[in-house]
């Protein structure tokens, strides 16, 4: 299994595309989330970027950068509640400048701008999916957030067999979500049931929604009407499964680490990967070495 993690902006459209998809079927209410996300590079041209997406000039947004960097919101690289114009020059402040973080340096050249969402601390969840040689472990603990502490020790803890096909959401909420207030157990149960579907079905290896916020739908007509949002997703993806799910995953970017660039050679590997049905893989470990080739069978992949 090739684990590759991928950029939040696809992982959430993902999410979003799938989960209205498979819910749609049932008997209960379709579950939407919000897929409005603006993927931003050096290539980006703002004027245009407004005319796809309108609701830009519309809402408050969220700015911050998307490439695999964690803690992004205790290193002061996130954007709260601003405009478009603000997001504009947030960007361009830091576009191709490098910074440090957690003592990696790295440049920012990828960002995602989203609607801003109001809401408390109390509205937010954590939820982690990971698989293991036997099965997946579901995390879930009822606080969530940049301050969440150690998680292993805090939350409830659900392993799925890997024999194990569906997720009930009778077993959700007696294993996981034993802390939740009762009116939000059942649309969490099913927003947590069709996650995991999502998670087996496009190959998944690991995904971490924090915070996952859940807050009243005002356009409901009560208060057990509930809007569920991954505000923060780190996610990675099974590579060699692409046979299975291309088509479902549409175009996926596989950036590398943040402060590891690709070398022109890798770029170019990578590439030729994408357009044959065979398997092309370069890491340079070390740039000033030098790579032969060798006419032989399978063994001449132990030297």
């Amino acid at each position: 299994m090739s684990a590759k993690a991928i950029r939040e902006y696809h992982g959430k459209l993902l999410i979003a595309k799938y989960i209205q998809q498979l819910s749609e079927g049932d008997n209960g209410s379709v579950i939407r989330i919000d897929d409005r996300a603006a993927s931003v590079t050096s290539q980006t041209n703002f004027d245009e970027l407004v005319v796809e997406k309108p609701w830009l000039l519309e809402v408050p947004l969220v700015v911050k950068p998307d490439q695999l960097i964690k803690r992004r919101g205790k290193a002061g690289l996130v954007g709260l509640n601003l405009s478009f114009q603000n997001c504009q020059g947030w960007i361009e402040e830091r576009m191709d400048k490098e910074i440090q973080v957690d003592g990696v340096k790295g440049k920012l050249n990828h960002f995602i701008i989203e609607p801003f969402l109001p809401h408390s601390s109390e509205e937010e969840y954590y939820v982690c999916i990971s698989s293991e040689r036997t099965g997946d472990t579901i995390l879930f603990s009822h606080e969530g957030g940049v301050d969440v502490g150690d998680v292993d020790a805090k939350a409830e803890r659900m392993i799925v067999d890997i024999g194990t096909t569906d997720l009930p959401e009778e077993a959700v909420i007696a294993n996981l979500l034993c802390h939740v207030p009762q009116l939000k157990q059942a649309p969490l149960a099913r927003f947590l049931h069709y996650l995991f579907k999502i998670y087996r079905m496009l190959n998944f290896t690991y995904m971490e929604i924090n915070p996952l916020a859940m807050t009243v739908d005002p356009t409901g007509s009560n208060n057990s009407s509930y809007i569920i949002t991954p505000l923060d997703l780190a996610a990675k993806i099974d590579e060699t499964a692409s046979f299975l799910c291309s088509s479902m995953w549409g175009h996926l970017d596989f950036p590398p680490a943040f402060g590891r660039e690709d070398y022109p050679e890798e770029a170019y590997i990578r590439e030729l990967d994408g357009k044959t049905g065979a398997s092309l893989k370069l890491t340079i470990l070390n740039p000033h070495g030098r790579i032969w080739t060798m006419v032989a069978g399978g063994g001449a992949s132990v030297v």
